[in-house]
């Protein structure tokens, strides 16, 4: 429990009492409760998006919730990803001008330009998401659940696979050093795809059928309708995770490494990239 309350205080604003904190030595290991803490954040944007949907027009709705997530990480994952483009597109090979700009508190161009930009695409995913016929609003609730919580997990991802590129006691080297770290990797991928798996063929079936329609097992089209649904969800998931091995492999290649920037920013950019999956997935096969 401890360790996943300081996952939880790690990736919020969220303050948690003082007899829960773990020495320093003992944080590394939160990093398998992050995706439980991604959970929980899309939780709470759900339950926000259903009471706004009922005040607020859709885009509002839409800002807001997306605004909310950004509040409730303290925007240090926008920093993040900011540092990262500013650092990879400056132009330089040199790895430590390369950290050096990444280092610095100024935004660059390619900084700013990379937040406004995200920010729009979600935007406009979630819209569209959202916007669609209200039969499939079940997956649109559970897109919302889990994409903070594939975004923390591709934290877990960064950490399992790649060394520190920094010198020094930087935050990063924490956990990297980490000798758990591939092992929390691979429990928390685990517990985090075969809950998706289950709750997007669980909803995409209450979609597809009527809630009335559970006795699938006599059913021979029941079954087929749950095999379909269940490759969507696997289509899904095994996009998401090559996509996440090249933006991976793109934004450390130069440095050799991850930093903390690295790591916020490839959190931010693969909950979009979840997004557009899923986008491309309500567009071409339902």
């Amino acid at each position: 429990m401890s360790k996943f309350i300081n996952a939880l205080g790690f990736l919020t604003i969220i303050k948690i009492p003082k007899k829960y904190i773990l020495k320093r030595e003992q944080v590394a290991d939160s990093t398998v409760y992050f995706p439980i803490a991604g959970l929980v954040i899309g939780m709470i944007l759900s339950l926000f998006y259903f009471v706004a949907s009922f005040i607020f027009p859709l885009f509002l709705s839409v800002i807001l919730l997306l605004g909310l997530e950004v509040f409730l990480s303290g925007g240090a994952h926008l920093d993040g990803l900011s540092d990262m483009f500013d650092g990879t597109f400056s132009g330089r090979s040199d790895k430590d001008k390369i950290l050096e700009i990444m280092k610095k508190s100024d935004t660059g161009v390619y900084g700013i330009l990379s937040i406004v930009f995200l920010l729009l695409l979600k935007i406009s995913i979630v819209y569209y998401l959202a916007s669609i016929n209200s039969g499939h609003v079940l997956i649109f609730y559970l897109t919302i659940v889990f994409m903070p919580a594939f975004g923390r997990w591709s934290m877990v991802f960064l950490i399992g696979r790649y060394k520190n590129a920094r010198g020094g006691s930087s935050l990063a080297k924490i956990f990297t050093d980490n000798k758990n770290k591939r092992k929390n990797f691979y429990i928390s991928s685990i517990y985090l795809f075969l809950l998706f798996l289950v709750l997007y063929t669980f909803f995409g079936y209450l979609t597809g059928s009527g809630v009335g329609s559970l006795s699938f097992l006599n059913n021979l089209e029941s079954v087929y309708l749950i095999l379909f649904i269940l490759a969507k969800a696997l289509l899904v998931t095994a996009a998401l995770f090559l996509l996440l091995l090249s933006v991976s492999w793109f934004f450390t290649r130069r440095i050799g490494g991850i930093t903390g920037d690295i790591i916020g920013g490839v959190s931010e950019t693969t909950e979009l990239l979840f997004l557009f999956i899923n986008y491309l997935v309500f567009t071409f096969f339902i």
